[in-house]
């Protein structure tokens, strides 16, 4: 069984769900973001604020439902997915790493 990931700011910044197409081609997920990364907050958003790091226990699936699940997951290219160990994927989707 994978371990937790945590939610906090340096896990924020290695996340890599900005830069993936299943993420990106969301209009909610553009309408809530404005297209902007959270990594350049200067503080630690809270997790319902933010679009991104599905993978952690405080934040789990998007409120968005159309997330392209037929584009290929960037997940497993993730420093946050390799350090814990992860080996699922889609975790906007399907929720947290449990």
């Amino acid at each position: 069984m994978a371990p937790k990931v945590d939610y906090n700011f340096q896990l924020l910044q290695d996340c890599q769900c900005s830069a993936c197409q299943v993420h990106n081609g969301s209009v909610c997920v553009n309408e809530r973001t404005g297209g902007l990364k959270f990594v350049t907050c200067s503080s630690e958003p809270p997790p319902e604020d933010v679009e991104g790091l599905y993978c952690s226990m405080e934040k789990g699936s998007s409120s968005c439902t159309d997330m392209q699940t037929n584009k290929a997951c960037m997940c497993p290219t993730c420093g946050v997915w390799r350090s814990y160990g992860l080996e699922t994927a889609y975790f906007c989707v399907h929720g947290s790493a449990t």
